[in-house]
C-alpha cells in the first residue's frame, strides 16, 4: 500500500531547498492536488521549526509529471508569535505549485470553542467501503481508492447510486490511510493528512448533482484551514458539499473531524471543468 508519510516526504538540498519525489501511486488524472499539497505543507514545516501549521492556501499552476520535483520555501513574515511561509513545487524549469503557509508559536493562549458539530454517521464498520460500492453498481474503481486511502460512505442508496436532485449536493463518510501515519507523526505529516482528506473529498460532492461524470474538474485552487487538535491517527470523519457550477469552473467546500468528533480542518476549493477525453 501507499504511505503519505513516505511518498510526500522531502529532503533537505541546501539552505530552503528540498527535493520530493512524485509516486504514480497518488494518481486520478495525473498526481492528485491535495498529494501535491501535502508535500508543500511538509517542505513548510521543515522550515517552520517548532511552530505550529494554521493555513494553507495553494495555487496549482502547471500540471505535473511523476518523479523528482525541487520545492523552495522562503519566510515571507515573521514574528515570535507567527509566520508566513512561501513555497513552490518546481519540475522542469515550470512551477507547479505556489502556496502560503501560515504558523502559529505552540502554546498560545485564546478562547477555545469549536462551532461545527459532526454530522451524525454510523460508525465506519457499519458502513460498506466506497470500493464495494462502485463495484457492486458497475462503477469505474480508481487504483488510488484501493493503494491510498479508504473511504466507507453514508447515505449511498441500496438500489445504485442515483445524482442527489434536491438540496445542496452533499458526501459524507469516513476516510483514512490505507498506510497510516507512524504513531510519533509530527503536527506537520499529520496536518498532511488532513489536507489530503479535505481536497480529495470535494469533487465527488459535486459529482453528487450529476446524472454521468462526463467531465474532470482538475484543482485550480486549495485552501485548508486548521483547527488544532489532530494527532494523525484513526479515522476521519469528512463531509464535502458542492457550492457552484458556473462558467466552466466547479466550487466546493469541506469539513474533516476526528473520530472523536471534534472538527479538525475546514477548507474550499475552485475547479476548472474539462470535458472528458472519449475512450
Amino acid at each position: 500500500m501507499a504511505s503519505l508519510a513516505d511518498d510526500a516526504a522531502v529532503r533537505q538540498t541546501a539552505p530552503g531547498h528540498y527535493q520530493a519525489h512524485l509516486s504514480e501511486d497518488w494518481s486520478v488524472w495525473g498526481p492528485n492536488g491535495g498529494y501535491l499539497a501535502a508535500i508543500a505543507l511538509r517542505a513548510a514545516g521543515e522550515e517552520a521549526g517548532a511552530m505550529l501549521p494554521v493555513s494553507l492556501s495553494c495555487q496549482f499552476l502547471a500540471p505535473p509529471r511523476y518523479g523528482e520535483v525541487d520545492v523552495e520555501v522562503t519566510r515571507v513574515h515573521g514574528t515570535r508569535r507567527a509566520a508566513a511561509l512561501h513555497v513552490t513545487l518546481r519540475q522542469r524549469g515550470r512551477i507547479l505549485l505556489a502556496a502560503y503557509v501560515w504558523t502559529i508559536a505552540a502554546g498560545l493562549i485564546g478562547p477555545e470553542r469549536r462551532w461545527m458539530p459532526p454530522p451524525d454517521l454510523p460508525k465506519p464498520d457499519e458502513l460498506p467501503t466506497l470500493v464495494e460500492l462502485m463495484r457492486r453498481d458497475g462503477l469505474p474503481v480508481l487504483p488510488i481508492w484501493e493503494r491510498c486511502y479508504e473511504v466507507r460512505l453514508a447515505g449511498w442508496p441500496a438500489g445504485g447510486w442515483q445524482p442527489q436532485r434536491d438540496g445542496v449536493p452533499t458526501i459524507r463518510g469516513w476516510l483514512r490511510l490505507h498506510e497510516e501515519l507512524p504513531a510519533d507523526a509530527d503536527p506537520w505529516l499529520a496536518a498532511a493528512r488532513l489536507v489530503f482528506a479535505v481536497d480529495v473529498v470535494q469533487f465527488p460532492a459535486v459529482v453528487q448533482a450529476f446524472e454521468r461524470t462526463t467531465f474532470m474538474a482538475p484543482s485550480m485552487d486549495l485552501y485548508v484551514g486548521f483547527q488544532g487538535g489532530d494527532d494523525g491517527t484513526g479515522w476521519l470523519l469528512v463531509e464535502g458539499e458542492a457550492a457552484a457550477a458556473t462558467g466552466g469552473v466547479l466550487g466546493a467546500r469541506a469539513r474533516v473531524w476526528s473520530d472523536s468528533g471534534l472538527l479538525l480542518a475546514t477548507g474550499g476549493q475552485q475547479m476548472l471543468y474539462r470535458m472528458a477525453s472519449p475512450v
